[in-house]
């Protein structure tokens, strides 16, 4: 017995994983087993509280039925799964129903021991002794499967049992009568039932699962080949070395056309393929009639005017086999593709594939006489019209844009449409063609007429960027890029113009992605530096608050001016890290400082696109607790030119968090009144080109009066940037203006000179922390 038992643990390493996952399985079933569990161990609770007071009897039984509950949650569990388990859930399962088994066993087998010592109640003893013979027969039968487990639950039930029997003297002679041999013999033979069953459960399952197999394989293969030819989308023949049909699929009579009468075994080849035209037919033929071991693939015509491709293959043993596919929707598909692949389908117009093609034929058609001039043309503001109008009438602007260009150009020029609301026309130069400035100029003009657009009345306008070839270039990409340059040349010149390309707009696209790097390095190397200009109140110049201002200190070429810097990091969307560093470390230096004191900050227009920085300021707050109402976002009425509605969102959800919101070079935008009017600024600062000529230009000393008279009205701070002398701060101060700001009093400094100051002030001001 005990070498089938070592026997038996080697096997359990060759199991395969089904079997193994069969043999898990049938640990959970019948689950009427784990039901009667819970009963057993509800009523031995029930008889021992019942019959006995032993603390350690009805302990152990309390124990047996909680064991037995769980075990029965754990079986549930099981069988909520309703799927096959894999190999490590097998693992996990047959561990998890061990420890439940081995368990209940060893609280039944102790339930018993101490029963029979400290108990004298025969009727006790023998409830608990049926109980553990009887658990420990059947489950050596119910979990032979997995014969470690059977064997352990059968010697932790019996062996508890079997040393109480010997040890209580009132059944000494029960005992001796039956012999320890006999229960030596018991117990071994209900082990040795238990091993040879598994034996017989193993090589039934092994059995099975070969001829499962088997029986799988030989019907996968059936059902592959009967699916193949059913379901396949091709129509399929095989015809025998003398052209004779032998097997085919319903499919081909419907991609040929042919009657499916006609498909039967020993129908001849020529008879199957007569739907062909005769010219392809012939070509089929020709194909499988001496060929040996050959393939040929063509597109055949049918008669009724349908594409069929037709493959055939000749096999070594002389069969042939015809693969037919019905392509006549390929085939028009692919001549709408071609179609797709060249022309715009919103306006008609060359698409960029088709444009490049030609752009580079002529390219290689140029002489040395000869010249092409490249118009690159951007509408302005049309995104304006898609976000107030829609999508349609967009589409319908851009057709009608497409018309104008086309009279514009009539046979002088090759018109496409690049993309979204861009145009390019190609331009051959001649003596009795327009020249290229005269061209891009009535461009503009045309395009600059009002559209009529079901019943919209729209007036959008262009910017054209020019290059010449071969003078600006004779690479297609290089030219187009060119073009781009000169088109944004155009767009910062004020809209609606034309530009040529120049070689200085090529240094300058260097020089802007020179400095993009040197942005990038030096917000790694923490190059940049914070300067604080103080802005004072106009009665008693104390310090009101500080405006945040960045620094840079490249390490090459000394300081850079923020005017510099600052426009080219908005350009290439730098400046919203740029702008999170500053708000961070204004917020870090001024929650250091002793005394408490309102810091501002620019907000650039591009910052508006950093959708998540309401979250990020959140978060700095917190982190420095640094209080809201004390930092100030500064912000210019560029900020409504792109999106209004947007910018004055982000601006609420700031606001929301407590922090104040200021209007910066008041009176320079095109809507600054309707920018107070659509939302609540807490200050509006006078651009410095207004304070600057105060003394000089009578209509700038009116527009600061005005300003300061609507500051008063709306209960909005005033304050003047620039301020440079005594002459301006008195005129300032008399007009009602509350703030000053610029070198008269006081310059920028660094953080610890700010520091001082506010210290130097603070008795005074009485705001020391």
């Amino acid at each position: 017995m005990f070498g089938r038992l070592l026997k038996t643990i080697q096997s359990e390493r060759q199991l395969s994983a089904v079997i193994r996952a069969h043999l898990v399985d049938g640990l959970f079933h019948p689950f009427a087993s784990f039901v009667t569990g819970v009963i057993i161990g509800v009523a031995i609770t029930a008889l021992m509280w019942i019959f006995t007071d032993d603390i350690v009897i009805r302990d152990l039984s309390s124990g047996l039925a909680i064991i037995a509950i769980l075990r029965l949650c754990v079986g549930l569990l099981y069988l909520r799964r309703n799927r096959p388990i894999g190999i490590e859930e097998s693992n996990k399962w047959e561990i998890a129903f061990f420890v439940g088994a081995a368990a209940f066993a060893l609280c039944l087998g102790l339930l018993t021991l101490f029963a029979l010592i400290r108990v004298p109640d025969i009727e006790v003893h023998l409830i608990l002794t049926i109980t553990c013979a009887g658990y420990g027969s059947s489950i050596a039968a119910r979990n032979a499967g997995r014969p470690l487990l059977a064997v352990g639950q059968l010697y932790l039930t019996t062996i508890p049992m079997w040393i109480g029997l010997i040890v209580q003297t009132q059944y000494t002679s029960l005992v001796s009568s039956f012999g320890w041999c006999g229960l030596f013999l018991f117990t071994i033979g209900i082990s040795d039932i238990t091993l040879a069953m598994r034996k017989t459960i193993i090589d039934a399952l092994e059995h099975k699962q070969r001829n499962a197999e088997l029986a799988a394989s030989f019907r996968e293969q059936a059902e592959r080949f009967d699916a193949a030819l059913t379901n396949m989308s091709h129509g399929l023949c095989m015809f025998d070395q003398d052209k004779k049909l032998v097997v085919w699929n319903e499919k081909v009579a419907d991609i040929i056309g042919a009657d499916q009468s006609l498909f039967t075994t020993g129908t001849s080849m020529d008879s199957i393929i007569a739907a062909f035209h005769p010219d392809d037919h012939s070509k089929i033929v020709d194909q499988t009639k001496d060929n040996v071991h050959s393939e040929w693939s063509e597109t055949a015509k049918l008669s009724d005017g349908r594409f069929v491709a037709a493959s055939t293959r000749t096999m070594e043993n002389g069969n042939v086999v015809i693969v037919f596919a019905d392509v006549t929707e390929k085939e028009k598909a692919e001549a709408r593709i071609r179609n797709l692949a060249w022309v715009d389908q919103l306006t008609g117009l060359m698409n960029r594939v088709s444009l490049h093609e030609l752009f580079v034929e002529k390219l290689e058609n140029l002489n040395v006489s000869s010249e092409l001039a490249v118009h690159y043309i951007d509408l302005d503001h049309f995104k304006s019209v898609n976000d107030t109008l829609g999508h349609p009438i967009g589409d319908m602007l851009l057709r009608q844009v497409a018309d104008r260009i086309c009279d514009v150009c009539l046979d002088e020029g090759e018109v496409a449409r690049m993309a979204g609301d861009e145009f390019l026309v190609i331009q051959t130069l001649s003596p009795q063609a327009r020249s290229p400035r005269d061209l891009a100029q009535q461009i503009v003009d045309a395009l600059h007429q009002p559209f009529n657009v079901n019943s919209h009345f729209i007036q959008i306008g262009a910017s054209v960027g020019i290059v010449i070839a071969p003078k600006d270039g004779n690479d297609a990409d290089l030219l187009l890029k060119r073009a781009d340059m000169a088109l944004y040349a155009a767009k910062k010149a004020g809209r609606n113009k034309f530009a040529y390309f120049e070689p200085q707009m090529d240094q300058r696209l260097q020089q802007m992605r020179a400095l993009e790097l040197d942005i990038k390095q030096a917000l790694e190397k923490n190059q940049f530096k914070l300067a604080f200009q103080p802005i004072v109140d106009a009665e008693d110049q104390s310090v009101a608050s500080f405006e945040c201002l960045v620094r840079w200190t490249h390490p090459t070429n000394g300081k850079m001016m923020p005017a510099k810097f600052i426009p080219a990091a908005e350009e290439t969307g730098q400046i919203m890290e740029i702008g999170r560093w500053v708000t961070k470390e204004a917020i870090k230096t001024a929650a250091a400082w002793p005394v408490r004191k309102q810091i501002s900050v620019n907000f650039s227009a591009v910052q508006f696109q950093d959708s998540r920085f309401a979250d990020f300021l959140r978060r700095q707050l917190k982190r420095y607790n640094f209080p809201a109402d004390l930092l100030e976002l500064e912000i210019t009425e560029t900020a409504f030119i792109v999106d209004m509605e947007n910018s004055l969102k982000q601006l609420q959800q700031l606001k929301d968090l407590g922090v104040k919101i200021s209007l910066d070079d008041f009176g320079t935008g095109y809507s600054s009144l309707s920018q107070l009017q659509r939302f609540s600024f807490n200050k509006i600062k006078i651009d410095g080109s207004f304070v600057r000529d105060l003394e000089t230009n009578p209509s700038s000393a009116a527009v600061a009066t005005a300003v300061a008279e609507i500051g008063k009205a709306l209960d909005i701070t005033v304050v003047a940037e620039c301020v440079e002398t005594q002459e301006q701060l008195d005129f300032l101060r008399s007009v009602g203006v509350t703030r000053i700001q610029g070198y008269f009093t006081g310059r920028p400094m660094d953080a610890e000179a700010a520091e001082a100051l506010l210290i130097k002030e603070a008795p005074a001001v009485g705001e020391v922390g």
